[in-house]
């Protein structure tokens, strides 16, 4: 793994661990589904840190589908993970056109499952691949 990305990797896994320790009580809640958008963001970020060095301003925002799509990153998911950004996406609160609805634990662990495959996919198939990491145009 890079030098940079690691802290931004270590952060996306402690926000999913959060995530599932609180749907560990059934508990559902907004906060939760933000907390699962914040370990994505996190993790689509770590490779524009480790591509660029840092997250270019122009990127700073929250919109993680443009933020893919601008840098290369929507190009290497799979469509499964294509899936999961776009409803995290929905997820977000200032983004959030409506409440979101009662939602299962189950489907909330289903949410956490795939957000951890994304966090390794952006590890060993993003970062750690040299080829694709260069591909990205993060500046």
């Amino acid at each position: 793994m890079g030098l940079f990305a690691e802290p931004w990797l270590r952060e996306a896994r402690d926000h999913i661990k959060l995530v599932s320790d609180i749907t560990a009580d059934k508990n559902n809640n907004p906060a939760q589904f933000d907390k699962l958008a914040e370990a994505v963001e996190k993790a689509i970020k770590a490779a524009l840190v480790e591509n660029h060095g840092s997250v270019p301003r122009q990127l700073d925002h929250q919109n993680l589908v443009s933020i893919c799509q601008a840098t290369g990153v929507w190009d290497v998911l799979p469509p499964a993970l294509q899936g999961l950004v776009q409803e995290v996406q929905s997820f977000r609160a200032p983004t959030r056109s409506a409440p979101l609805q009662q939602s299962s634990a189950e489907q909330l662990q289903r949410y956490f499952l795939v957000a951890r495959g994304l966090i390794d996919y952006m590890e060993f198939h993003i970062i750690g691949n040299d080829s694709v990491l260069k591909r990205l145009t993060v500046a």
